[in-house]
């Protein structure tokens, strides 16, 4: 199965994913059909958020807890001696000869552009994944080299949707019905009760001021 099939029949889904942990573990690590030259470490964080509320007195008490989206934080390296990437990529503009700069403007980009991307590790398969940061050191060391540490994660995705609901089958129509158009109002001037002629303070049909 190559990345670009994987692309097109992939679904976001914890079933998914741990299927093609299975099926695709020792295959090769990939960004997007992005091979790097080395992975030096990568890092894998799935937690689990407990809510915790104050009481009166005592500990806090807890009646919820649910998990966040995992996240993925690798430190890879490319060389120029690197030469052709893999051939996945195919005629992409990620195709060829590739310098070092190129490699981190695809990264970039891929950061820039917001698409949930598929990340395979050495243990697991991780899809709707975005590059929450990309983190680059240049030293002594690292001169003729690019090295990355990449965090990811994971995007969860829902479907808004709208519904049209009639004027009379509102319960209360004139607090929820749309904003209608009444056209241009004349001012009305609201007459004052006795009382509110004698001390000011109060209308026909109003609030006491």
């Amino acid at each position: 199965m190559t990345i670009g099939s994987l692309i097109n029949t992939v679904t976001s889904s914890s079933l998914t994913e741990s299927v093609g942990s299975l099926l695709l573990a020792g295959k090769g690590r990939t960004i997007m059909g992005l091979f790097a030259d080395v992975t030096i470490e990568e890092k894998h964080k799935d937690e689990l958020n407990i809510t915790d509320h104050p009481t009166e007195a005592g500990a806090s008490i807890s009646d919820h807890a649910y998990m966040e989206p995992p996240e993925l934080t690798i430190k890879v390296g490319w060389s120029e001696s690197a030469g052709k990437l893999n051939g996945y990529v195919g005629n992409s503009f990620l195709g060829g000869t590739m310098s070092l700069i190129i490699v981190y403007e695809a990264l970039q980009l891929l950061q820039k552009s917001k698409v949930p991307l598929i990340v395979m590790s050495g243990k697991r398969l991780y899809t709707n994944m975005l590059i929450k940061s990309l983190g680059c050191t240049t030293d002594k060391t690292t001169e003729n080299v690019l090295m990355i540490d990449i965090t990811f994660k994971k995007v969860i995705r829902v479907m808004t949707s709208e519904t049209t609901v009639l004027v009379e089958n509102q319960k209360t129509p004139e607090a929820t019905a749309g904003v209608q158009d009444g056209g241009t109002v004349q001012k009305k001037e609201v007459p004052t009760s006795m009382l509110g002629k004698l001390t000011g303070s109060a209308q026909v049909g109003g609030v006491w001021g």
